[in-house]
């Protein structure tokens, strides 16, 4: 039904109730709202001030039916707002995500302290380090055999490792083919209660002669600050 008609329809109702509402009880029954079906007439129907005030008498709208009205109006044009929903459950973590990349080098530290002298290693400090020169001086000279050690105290000299040694038995001037002559020269240690060399002993250095007697007699040996020095024995078949 168009807008127009419907207006029409209201409006001649109206009327008719304007009439029933002043002229008695039998025209004040002509229309009822039980005379008109459920949602027949809505807002839809009815055009901009099709009915006014002055269209509807005393009694004739009913405060609970203007309600309803409104009331249908409003949930026909505006919905009702809802209640906020629960949150929602946490989800699964995530995949880890890639590697980033490679950061630029940094800048050179500060350089460290200096390393602590090795023994007597390739980089470590100088195997000579604290080696020292023994020389025995035979002052009224001597022949046969003589020896110095690496140090005046035994235990003090049983530190050490001589590496090289020597004797000087004449001068230029006074030696000859049958002065002093060495017989033997190697590094250790004499046992003159024996005249034996003193076993694992090479603190040292022993000369061996021939017996004859000098005027002159010096024995030199170069002990360093180790006993780690290996002894190693070569036999020769010839």
């Amino acid at each position: 039904m168009s807008k127009i008609k419907v207006a029409a329809l209201v409006a001649a109702g109206a009327a008719l109730v304007v009439v029933a509402g002043t002229g008695g009880a039998v025209a004040s029954s002509l229309i009822h709202g039980s005379d008109i079906a459920s949602s027949t007439i809505t807002s839809r129907n009815l055009a901009d001030s099709a009915v006014r005030n002055a269209n509807i008498g005393g009694r004739a709208v009913s405060i609970g039916a203007l309600s309803n009205g409104v009331k249908g109006y409003i949930n026909e044009h505006a919905g009702k707002d809802g209640l906020n929903g629960l949150n929602g459950a946490r989800g699964p973590v995530g995949p880890q995500g890639a590697t980033g990349a490679t950061g630029a080098t940094g800048p050179q530290g500060p350089a460290g302290p200096a390393g602590k002298d090795g023994t007597n290693g390739t980089n470590g400090r100088d195997g000579l380090a604290g080696a020292v020169y023994r020389v025995e001086v035979y002052k009224n000279g001597g022949g046969g055999s003589a020896t110095v050690a690496c140090a005046d105290d035994d235990a003090t000299s049983q530190q050490y490792t001589a590496i090289a040694g020597g004797v000087q038995g004449s001068t230029v001037g006074t030696q000859s083919a049958s002065g002093f002559a060495v017989s033997s020269s190697f590094p250790g240690r004499m046992d003159w209660s024996t005249n034996t060399p003193k076993p694992n002993r090479l603190d040292g250095w022993i000369i061996l002669g021939n017996g004859v007697h000098t005027s002159t007699l010096k024995v030199w040996a170069l002990c360093v600050p180790t006993t780690d020095i290996a002894v190693q024995t070569v036999n020769l078949d010839n």
